[in-house]
């Protein structure tokens, strides 16, 4: 029972984390939403500031624009590279909890035949005992 009480606290521990990384990939697909979003927007000023001509200022801005398209791609990339990692990473635990279940049920299946088979071999000897306590008896 010691033991299953530790499978018990293993298993609530990674269940735990197993919810911590839904929490932290539901995040990270939001970040990305957000990123979208925005590179959407830089995006849309890009064509906005190409289709004006001349001035410094609007050069500026364009380019500007582009470098936060720039870094608007790579965090992207970064939160997308950590989402597969969490994914990979959440599948390892679902897996992990899989394999010990099934070993822990195939544990608690052999205890039970166990103290069935206890159960039978103690009626056996108790009948036994009112045998020979008969027999006693009679002598």
């Amino acid at each position: 029972s010691k033991s299953s009480e530790e499978v018990k606290q293993q298993n609530s521990e990674l269940s735990e984390k197993i919810n911590s990384l839904v929490s932290q990939n539901l995040a990270m697909k939001l970040d990305m939403e957000d990123l979208h979003k925005k590179l959407e927007m830089a995006e849309l000023m890009i064509q906005q500031f190409s289709n004006q001509t001349g001035s410094l200022d609007a050069n500026q801005q364009l380019q500007m624009a582009l470098e936060e398209k720039l870094n608007l791609e790579n965090q992207v990339a970064q939160l997308s590279e950590s989402l597969h990692q969490l994914q990979a990473e959440r599948d390892q635990y679902v897996e992990k909890l899989k394999e010990e279940g099934s070993i822990w049920q195939q544990r608690v299946q052999q205890l039970s035949e166990q103290v069935h088979a206890m159960a039978e071999e103690k009626e056996k000897y108790m009948a036994h005992i009112r045998h020979l306590e008969a027999n006693i008896t009679e002598l």
